[in-house]
């Protein structure tokens, strides 16, 4: 018989249902095992890697409620963290070759700032070129490795992502909360919260309703349908998440940039650090 239940997540709570279902999946189990998998720091991508390896990854370009923001600090956490069957490695410093020597049996795995009904993804750029980025964009084109891009829906943005990339950058913006970013496409499978709970159980799953106050601001409802049992493995994987109470994301990083600090260099047009053109108030 088909049963129904409907649940909400915050937003944390959504980024680590997308965690657990990836960690459920056959494709992540198999490559964990046999080949090398190179995970780049997002909070989302980072509850991943502290469910599966038990490592945080360290946190860069964040929204905060004061803008578009980096960390303070430099911390000795990896951005860039490759799992190579049985080990961990900091890649910070050499990604570029790592990403090049990929094949097809590897994964790499990527958050996202933004998605479109169309499929695109898109990652916010506040550093020149791309930053750490910018290194890897050629490769996840060229070298036939499989890319998962974890997020959660609430970064679903209207219209489609490749009709800003001519008019967001960088450069040319005058005032910025934060960083000035523009935006660089990621090819990849996008995993929200519905893919995540399809990889958890054998439902159907729809997101009904968005919103939230306090501490659920941006929750989602969401309904599945399925067998009792495979209802009851989506169930009770939301009362584990639910349960789960750690920082997303290497705690050094986390605290969010103020005038001056360390990216203030590089960072464009921002209001706090007067590099803004117009609007002095």
């Amino acid at each position: 018989m088909i049963k129904v239940a409907q649940f909400t997540l915050t937003a944390d709570e959504a980024k680590r249902l997308i965690a657990y279902g990836v960690c459920n999946s056959e494709l992540f189990k198999d490559v964990l095992i046999n080949h090398r998998i190179l995970f780049k720091g997002s909070t989302t991508v980072s509850a991943l890697v502290q469910r599966a390896l038990n490592v945080p990854l360290r946190i860069c370009g964040r929204i905060t409620k004061n803008g578009m923001k980096a960390n303070k600090y430099q911390s000795q956490g990896a951005h860039w963290l490759l799992w190579d069957k049985e080990s961990v490695e900091n890649v910070d410093e050499n990604v570029e070759d790592i990403i090049k020597s990929f094949n097809s049996k590897d994964l790499f795995i990527t958050g996202a700032n933004a998605i479109d009904a169309f499929g695109n993804a898109a990652l916010l750029i506040g550093s020149p070129g791309g930053g750490g980025y910018g290194k890897v964009l050629g490769a996840t084109y060229t070298e036939g490795f499989t890319t998962l891009i974890l997020t959660t829906s609430d970064k679903l943005i209207p219209g489609n992502i490749k009709a800003l990339y001519g008019s967001v950058h960088r450069k040319g913006c005058d005032y910025a909360y934060g960083m000035a970013c523009g935006l660089a496409p990621i090819e990849g499978e996008i995993i929200t919260e519905l893919e995540a709970v399809k990889l958890i159980a054998d439902v159907e799953a729809v997101i009904f309703a968005r919103g939230g106050v306090g501490e659920a601001a941006g929750a989602s409802a969401i309904q599945i349908s399925g067998m009792v049992d495979e209802v009851e493995k989506v169930l009770s994987a939301v009362d584990e998440i639910r349960k789960e109470k750690e920082n997303l994301g290497e705690e050094v990083s986390l605290e969010e940039c103020s005038f001056p600090s360390m990216g203030c260099g590089h960072h464009l047009s921002c209001k706090f650090s007067k590099k803004n053109t117009i609007h002095s108030l």
